[in-house]
């Protein structure tokens, strides 16, 4: 046996391990109902809601610690056996990660346990500390002897310790166990970091076999792959992936989309494997045509396999079909049509697609398979079985005389064992307490009520008149809720779309004189309001209340977009159904007056304020005009811990965008909330005043990351200039402009390349500002302006003046005084207030 040697750099993190395959095992708890106020979590933290069932399961593990292993001749591939199963054991690549992941989605509750393994050389005896962190619980022994076993197990929510551990000279053994309980998604993951200045090596056993600058080589060709776009519109994917070596190589690549709920069941049928062998010193790599999978954003796994050690790292990107960008059509019929056909040729084999089918009166064996298939989640009260359960529930209304008997029963057997709410007990893990599952909830409680009122919902006791009626009082109370505070989780393209699933079917279900119709109907209006506001060609790309990378960058393919297609030809067709569903299947039409909000007149520019959100907590500020939108959320939470709030948001068009945030870790393509790209660890103090905005970010020593960063994307402008921590750029007319106080650093190498601008520093501040081209001359002269931009902090107070003479002041007190004045009259309604001014060039 050999040892493969890494150092230990600086930070102290040991993140080199053998790692055994992920154990999992569904658990069962005593049935237990739960409590709590829907959207209260956005405020105070996800932690308020905590399962009965991890309660049970600490109980149930405190104590009970985990057998040590024996690693003892274990390399990669090796096997070890855990609870019976054997159980592979591979080496773990970080690839930037400090620590070990094992983050996950899972849709029942879920016992998880896995094991790692590395050697820590010393060159003397001693005792050295380490600090632990860890979400979920720690296990760790040194050469044979247990040293702690933390468990904390607060979901998701991740807890530190220090440990010390006796070392003899030479090679140390360490061996870790993570466990932990798993409730849909989770962050499942350890960091164990040196303190002090030990002189340490890590250690990897390895076959006699293995050459470690072949490995190593392998580990840098994927470090540095990228792609050179942001989409591909109907056209070949080539990667930048270059093979180092002076012979062929072979590799998978693992193609996998980027929406985890789009099945139920067998969701690995969605994953596509590629084989490509690689031409000694190949530079890039073809993939194949866009138009041979469905559209979409997707992830890309590049998988290397040597002397059977296995290397792989994902990168996102989307592909973009151009029939889809030439779909426009003035007539809504047509366009709906459009719709359906897409569904049934790009969806894969889920409910929304059997919807799609029964509605063109096509394939209904095809349907009722799918159905059948998908109604496993449904009975096994899996996470976001929701999502598909209440188009199921549509199906068995409106569609009843075309279905089978067979079909029938399943769906009737489905809705009487169902559980529908926080008050009736269950183990499962099933998520009631965001707008859009609570709203799910009670339309498929209510819905399920009245088309069974004589049978008897096991889970509840009830029969269906009572179903009905509690489901119709819980969506009076959110409705009520909805009015007053509108979108909790503002301008989200991931849950707009699931909010306008519920709202449209029920407004499809229901007759128009019933008040829950009238009551949709003015939800529906309030929410296309709102999009074709916020829309700049045809996509929603603003602040967000709730953000993921996919979104953020697939523009393309998000949900908003599709919608705005389907209700005023605005945005683009594709498969993203999930909220234009409804809209195809009935008759629900958006108020056309909102259209003139959708496109500006080349000289107009407008300015919308509104307050909306979980007791009001937001307050936003928009400024578009023909060319350029500016979003920011004001004063959110400054200071504070982040989740996936998206501040703030610069957008020419779908991919030339920029935007900021303090990185909730430190590695692309991780799966934490917030992750690298979406949410800010740490929040900052946002401000806004007509198309110039400002951020000033205090990020506490506590935190590892200290530093901020901008995704933009060069290669999606038409020119661009930089120096000295401004960047300006521009294109199709349109320019944005950012200066930051502790300057720009690009990132040249690895996924980011090219479109990550770094700057350092826990305290900091950034301008954005965006415009016609024709208010400068060039875009020469806007980086001339910005030379002349100042940047100045005074303790919590931030001062910027433009070229002009023009001075903002941010403080925690008034946000924002332009030219001493205070701008903002917060907070404002829901509707809001929309000022329009002519622009003068």
């Amino acid at each position: 046996m050999k040892y493969l040697e890494y150092p230990l750099f600086a930070e102290g993190f040991v993140n080199r391990f053998l790692i055994s395959e992920v154990h999992t095992q569904i658990r069962q708890f005593t049935r237990s109902t739960l409590s709590g106020r829907v959207n209260e979590w956005l405020k105070k933290g996800f932690a308020i809601h905590e399962n009965p069932c991890r309660k049970e399961f600490i109980e149930q593990r405190k104590g009970e610690i985990p057998q040590c292993p024996d690693f003892t001749h274990i390399t990669n591939g090796g096997t070890l056996h855990v609870f019976g199963e054997e159980k592979l054991v591979k080496q773990y690549f970080p690839f930037g990660n400090p620590g070990i992941d094992g983050s996950g989605f899972y849709y029942q509750p879920t016992y998880l346990r896995m094991y790692g393994y590395t050697i820590l050389q010393s060159e003397e005896e001693g005792i050295v500390d380490f600090e632990l962190e860890t979400c979920g619980g720690l296990t760790l022994w040194a050469n044979g002897q247990l040293i702690t076993d933390f468990t904390p197990f607060t979901r998701n929510l991740v807890k530190k310790t220090v440990v010390s551990i006796p070392l003899l000279k030479g090679m140390n053994p360490i061996v870790v166990c993570l466990d932990d309980l798993a409730e849909r998604d989770t962050d499942y993951y350890f960091r164990m970091k040196r303190l002090g200045e030990a002189d340490l090596k890590i250690l990897i056993p390895a076959d006699d076999q293995v050459e470690e600058d072949t490995l190593n080589q392998m580990e840098q060709m994927l470090h540095g792959m990228c792609f050179d776009k942001e989409a591909y519109f109907s056209e070949t994917i080539k990667m930048n992936l270059n093979n180092p070596f002076n012979q062929p190589l072979n590799l998978e690549i693992m193609v996998t989309p980027g929406e985890f709920i789009e099945k139920m069941e067998q969701s690995w049928k969605l994953i596509k494997i590629r084989n490509y062998t690689m031409e000694a010193e190949q530079k890039g790599l073809v993939l194949f045509h866009t138009d041979e999978i469905s559209p979409g954003y997707y992830y890309f796994t590049a998988v290397l396999t040597y002397q059977g050690i296995v290397i792989k790292r994902k990168i996102g990107n989307q592909l973009v079909r151009k029939e889809f960008l030439e779909s426009n059509n003035e007539d809504r019929n047509v366009r709906k049509k459009l719709a359906l056909d897409a569904i049934i040729r790009f969806a894969p084999e889920n409910t929304y697609k059997a919807a799609a089918l029964f509605q063109r009166e096509r394939e209904y064996k095809r349907a009722e398979d799918i159905l059948l298939e998908e109604l496993l989640g449904v009975r096994n009260r899996k996470d976001c079985s929701d999502f598909h359960f209440i188009i199921m529930i549509y199906i068995y209304r409106t569609f009843y005389n075309r279905i089978s008997d067979t079909l029938k029963d399943a769906l009737e057997e489905a809705m009487i064992n169902y559980r529908y709410w926080i008050d009736e007990p269950g183990d499962d893990v099933m998520w009631f307490f965001s707008e859009n599952h609570a709203l799910l909830f009670h339309c498929c409680q209510y819905l399920a009520g009245t088309y069974l009122p004589d049978r008897t919902f096991t889970n509840s006791g009830r029969v269906g008149t009572e179903v009905k009626a509690r489901g119709e009082e819980l969506l009076h109370h959110w409705f009520d809720d909805f009015f007053r505070e509108f979108i909790t989780e503002w301008n989200s393209n991931a849950y707009i779309p699931v909010d306008v699933l519920g709202i449209g079917t029920l407004y499809n279900l229901t007759d128009e004189k019933d008040p829950l119709h009238q009551k949709a109907e003015k939800a529906l209006n309030m929410i296309f309001y709102s999009l074709a506001v916020n829309a700049h060609k045809g996509a929603v790309m603003t602040s967000f209340g709730r953000s993921y990378e996919k979104e953020m960058k697939g523009n393309y393919n998000a949900g908003t977009t599709s919608l705005l297609y389907v209700a005023y030809n605005a945005g683009y067709l594709n498969r993203a159904c999930i909220g234009y569903l409804p809209l195809v299947l009935g008759e629900y039409q958006p108020p056309k007056e909102y259209q003139k909000y959708l496109t500006l007149e080349e000289e107009e520019e407008m300015i919308f304020q509104n307050t909306q959100g979980f007791e009001n907590h937001v307050n936003l500020y928009l400024y578009k005009n023909s060319k350029v939108l500016l979003s920011t959320a004001i004063g959110f939470k400054p200071f504070q811990k982040g989740y996936q709030e998206h501040i703030l948001q610069a957008t020419l068009d779908e991919t030339a965008q920029l935007f900021i945030n303090h990185p909730g870790e430190s590695f692309p393509y991780g799966s934490g909330r917030p992750n690298f790209w979406a949410g800010n660890g740490v929040l900052p103090l946002g401000a806004q005043y007509e198309n110039t905005a400002v951020l000033r970010y205090h990020i506490g020593e506590e935190e590892r990351i200290g530093y901020t960063h901008a995704y933009i994307p060069i290669n999606s402008f038409s020119r661009y200039q930089g120096e000295d921590g401004i960047l300006v750029l521009e294109k199709d007319g349109a320019y944005v402009a950012v200066k930051a106080l502790n300057g720009l650093t690009i990132q040249e190498q690895g996924p980011n390349q090219f479109r990550e601008f770094i700057s350092q520093g826990r305290d900091n501040v950034w301008v954005v500002r965006v415009g016609s081209i024709k208010e400068y001359g060039s875009l020469e002269e806007v980086l001339a302006a910005f030379r002349n931009v100042t940047i100045t902090m005074d303790g919590e107070s931030t001062r910027v003046k433009d070229e002009t003479g023009r001075e903002y002041l941010l403080d925690m007190e008034n946000i924002l005084k332009v030219n001493g004045v205070p701008v903002y009259q917060y907070p404002e309604t829901v509707e809001g207030r929309i000022t329009w001014k002519e622009r003068v060039n």
